[in-house]
């Protein structure tokens, strides 16, 4: 009865958002349809734009080495709906490149043949792209390489890596703390896998000012580091100390506009001696410091009054039409039953207030929320969701990353009190 009242009153503030965007944004509708770049639909929160997606794919540019005044890009990719990619866009420090060598359906790694065996045609999803280059004296330190895999014309998820860098990787004393089980191939994969997601998926610029909520080890950070150039700048606030110390010495002193800061939250799972509660804890940043905010796996530690109040710091925190990208389990028809077939990793069972967890007595440990109350609050807090990616993380057999990805955008406010 009460998730019945719930969503009647949610279709109510729908509906009077719905009307409040036609007459206050109808010449914006006009722009994107003219400029035929963008679709409007309907959505649980405010409005969806559902923007040229990329074709969900998997892949990632495993080596950049360079040899004999030639660049060698080596690496595998796939799309679950359009199998093998049939060419690559190439930019290097944001040049695209016209004039290379491109090898297609080379054998893939054999960790890969074993990790994803339900993909079609994994067994030959690899490539090598041969760049030469005029100069002897090439400097490849710290220099980005942006790969754009084509499917019939189609883009799909972009791949990133460089030839070296000045940013050493943590040590694996640090990296058993982040998953993975403490390898450097994992963290570098994370970071750069998130890294085309903010580029493509939320639009991120290189002058941007950037806000990472839960900051960890600087796994984020590190790839970042290779992408935002000042005026652009980051801040990255953590609750664990031992993580801290590693992106403070390590990136800051080498990227003097990333800044890192360590902050007391109490959560039961990762910092049990914290002195503030989450739901009172104020961002340390101005109102519209960002154009861009993101947090990885961190509402998955949150329960909804905690949420919901991180959506209001992060509106507060953000410029008008600045975006969140935030990662987060969501529970819906696919999902739900994704668990019940036991083909979910997480077995979201144990209800709490208005979320769920896998372990009662250790509730932090992992919490999802049903997907049309999670997207209920981020209307109210005066977000549009501009697309919504799901994960693996229950077992599907098509995704983008491991967890459900959102994308939200800084909007006017709905009137709660209707």
């Amino acid at each position: 009865m009460r998730l019945e009242l719930d969503r009647m009153q949610f279709r109510v503030a729908q509906i009077k958002t719905e009307l409040h965007e036609f007459q206050s944004q109808s010449h914006l509708v006009q722009k994107q349809s003219i400029q035929n770049k963008s679709k409007i639909a309907p959505n649980n929160s405010n409005y969806e734009v559902i923007q040229n997606k990329p074709l969900a794919t998997n892949g990632f540019l495993e080596k950049v080495v360079v040899r004999n005044q030639v660049l060698y890009l080596e690496g595998w990719v796939v799309s679950f709906d359009e199998g093998l990619a049939d060419g690559f866009k190439v930019s290097i420090s944001g040049q695209e490149k016209h004039n290379f060598e491109l090898e297609l359906e080379l054998p893939s790694p054999h960790h890969i043949k074993q990790a994803f065996p339900q993909l079609k045609n994994i067994e030959k999803a690899g490539f090598c792209i041969k760049l030469p280059f005029s100069s002897k004296h090439q400097n490849w330190q710290d220099t980005l390489i942006i790969l754009t895999p084509l499917f019939r014309g189609r883009e799909g998820l972009i791949l990133v890596n460089l030839p070296q860098s000045s940013i050493p990787i943590p040590s694996t004393d640090y990296l058993k703390w982040t998953g993975g089980g403490g390898e450097h191939g994992a963290f570098l994969r994370n970071s750069f896998a998130f890294l085309s997601y903010f580029i493509q998926l939320a639009g991120l610029k290189q002058t941007d000012r950037v806000l990472e909520v839960g900051c960890g080890l600087g796994r984020m950070a590190y790839g970042l580091a290779h992408y935002l150039k000042p005026p652009g700048s980051y801040e990255g606030f953590e609750i664990m100390a031992r993580f801290i110390k590693w992106p403070q010495q390590e990136i800051s002193t080498r990227c003097p506009h990333f800044n890192f800061r360590l902050v007391n939250i109490y959560n039961h799972h990762y910092n049990p001696g914290g002195n503030v509660k989450a739901k009172d804890f104020v961002f340390p940043y101005e109102d519209q410091s960002f154009n861009f905010v993101f947090l990885t796996s961190v509402f998955t530690h949150m329960q909804t009054e905690e949420v919901r109040h991180y959506l209001e710091e992060i509106y507060r925190a953000l410029k008008w039409g600045g975006k969140c990208l935030c990662s987060c389990f969501l529970l819906n028809d696919k999902s739900e039953q994704l668990i019940t077939e036991g083909k979910s990793g997480f077995q979201f069972v144990h209800e709490l207030n208005e979320c769920f967890t896998t372990n009662p007595s250790n509730p932090e440990a992992a919490i999802a929320f049903k997907e049309y109350l999670l997207l209920k609050w981020i209307s109210e807090s005066g977000f549009a969701v501009i697309s919504k990616y799901y994960g693996s993380w229950c077992g599907r057999d098509k995704y983008t990353s491991g967890q459900d990805i959102l994308i939200i955008e800084k909007k006017d406010r709905i009137d709660k009190n209707i």
